[in-house]
């Protein structure tokens, strides 16, 4: 659990301010979001009940990560999952769900807050499928398939992010100040010594290789500058740049049309031409 950070405006005494941050709008989305597929997913778990004959397990095998299938099913692979796995947590504990939703609150909202809320979601996405695609190779080498569920890969993404966007800002563990740098490095040196004991005993039933794989897309993406980027925003520029050129173009076109009719006359414009300077008459 991560404690509140520290203000950079000290109290004129010297002592730290202790704040917690505001909740922006889109992180309090994605919290809505996991809680809400959380309540009725654990209500399916805890009365071993059926949908369409469909139990929970069956469920979670169709939306987590399953990285056996994807191998046993590839090139044909169940795409959605690398989606609909990080909305799903562990029924029999709260603090899978807690947790996730305690590092999205504390450093989701410090990232919101400097890129804005789309660009935030798009880094929360893309740092949630990169590390469900690692979770899967093992799986193409040999080593015998898993399933993943949760939000970590996602909140890992952030979390780098964020420290590597504010590598000196403090946080406060157990009333520790430590700057952002040295907790994320620790935290991704433990995941990788953990995902390495995997590798030589066996899973220990937490999909470390989906944290690895989302903190070095949150680092990489700040590092090539890909979290300021916004796709949409790209299309949209390039949608509107190509419709002034065609604006342009018409508007010449029409110059040559008019001289044409000056020249020649009306009757001596093709159907076509005709369409046009309808169409260009009614624009205008």
């Amino acid at each position: 659990m991560v404690p509140p950070y520290e203000d950079e405006h000290r109290m004129q005494t010297g002592m730290p301010q202790f704040v917690l941050p505001r909740l922006t709008k889109v992180v309090r989305r994605i919290m809505i979001a996991n809680v809400a597929v959380f309540v009725p997913f654990f209500l399916w778990w805890y009365t071993e009940g059926s949908i369409f004959g469909l139990t929970y397990f069956d469920a979670v095998r169709q939306l987590g990560m399953d990285s056996g299938r994807w191998v046993e099913s590839f090139p044909l692979a169940p795409g959605w999952q690398i989606l609909t796995y990080g909305f799903l947590h562990t029924p029999n504990t709260a603090w899978h769900l807690l947790g996730n939703m305690l590092m999205l609150y504390f450093f989701g909202t410090m990232l919101e807050e400097r890129l804005g809320g789309r660009r935030f979601f798009l880094t929360y996405m893309a740092a949630q499928i990169v590390g469900a695609l690692l979770f899967v190779v093992p799986a193409f080498f040999g080593m015998s398939g898993s399933l993943a569920i949760g939000a970590s890969g996602a909140v890992f993404g952030v979390m780098i992010a964020a420290a590597t966007l504010f590598p000196n800002q403090r946080v406060f563990i157990f009333f520790i100040p430590v700057k952002m740098k040295w907790l994320a490095i620790g935290i991704v040196g433990l995941e990788a010594f953990a995902a390495l004991v995997d590798f030589k005993q066996g899973s220990d039933g937490i999909a470390h290789l989906v944290h690895l794989g989302g903190a070095a897309y949150g680092f990489l993406a700040v590092r090539f500058g890909l979290i300021q980027k916004d796709p949409i925003q790209i299309l949209e520029r390039k949608r509107a740049v190509m419709q002034v050129a065609r604006e342009a173009d018409d508007e010449v076109r029409m110059d040559r049309l008019l001289e044409k009719i000056h020249s020649e006359g009306m009757a001596a414009l093709t159907r076509s031409e005709k369409e046009f300077l309808k169409r260009m008459s009614s624009r205008r």
